[in-house]
């Protein structure tokens, strides 16, 4: 099966709980999870070290569920839902390199780091922004934590706690579904923090 033309997922139907019975079978069967967006005919997207890393983890923990005791529909929500999850990591990352270049880098089997640098040249001041990531896998699916925080790299030497504090507040402390957070972008919010750093700066 596929899933937005971007991953597709392969299992055994007969492991699986049915909506009347339960599977017969006490042993997992072979499950994969692959990225087939490159692949494509039309408007192909490369595999991005973040997509890459979300798909590993989904893939984990999908191949750690109790097969007789999951349905397909529970299997084929909690891909999808992780899948939107990665969608609105990668949409944020590609937003905030637009102001501010990104590197992203793999920290654990479970967790990675987006790492901004913020410029504000009236100032000389450079600041670095990172997005720490970890993904937990729970009975309800994926689950992504985000901690933010600010260092100054150089220039004024601007409260970081408070450079933190700002950054959760406006963009949280967990990653929604793609289109489903009330909270806003990482670039949005490093932007904001960045003319609020110019005005301080300036009195």
């Amino acid at each position: 099966m596929t899933y937005r033309n971007e991953i597709e997922l392969v299992f055994d139907a007969a492991s699986f709980k049915s909506a009347t019975s339960s599977a017969q079978s006490l042993s997992n069967s072979r499950i994969d999870l692959w990225y087939i967006a490159a692949n494509r005919e039309q408007n192909p997207i490369p595999l991005t070290a973040e997509k890459d890393f979300f798909l590993q983890n989904i893939r984990d923990h999908i191949r750690g569920l109790a097969q007789a005791e999951t349905s397909i529909k529970e299997l084929l929500l909690a891909v999808s839902v992780a899948w939107n999850k990665a969608n609105a990591v990668q949409d944020g990352v590609r937003l905030l390199n637009i102001s501010c270049p990104t590197k992203i880098t793999k920290t654990s089997d479970n967790s990675i780091l987006a790492r901004a640098m913020l410029l504000i040249a009236p100032l000389s001041t450079k600041v670095q922004i990172d997005f720490h990531l970890a993904c937990l896998s729970e009975s309800g699916g994926i689950k992504l934590e985000v901690s933010p925080s600010a260092t100054v790299i150089y220039g004024e030497r601007f409260n970081e706690p408070k450079m933190k504090e700002f950054l959760l507040t406006r963009c949280g402390d967990m990653v929604d579904e793609r289109g489903q957070s009330s909270m806003v972008p990482w670039g949005t919010a490093v932007a904001e923090l960045g003319e609020k750093l110019l005005a301080r700066g300036k009195k």
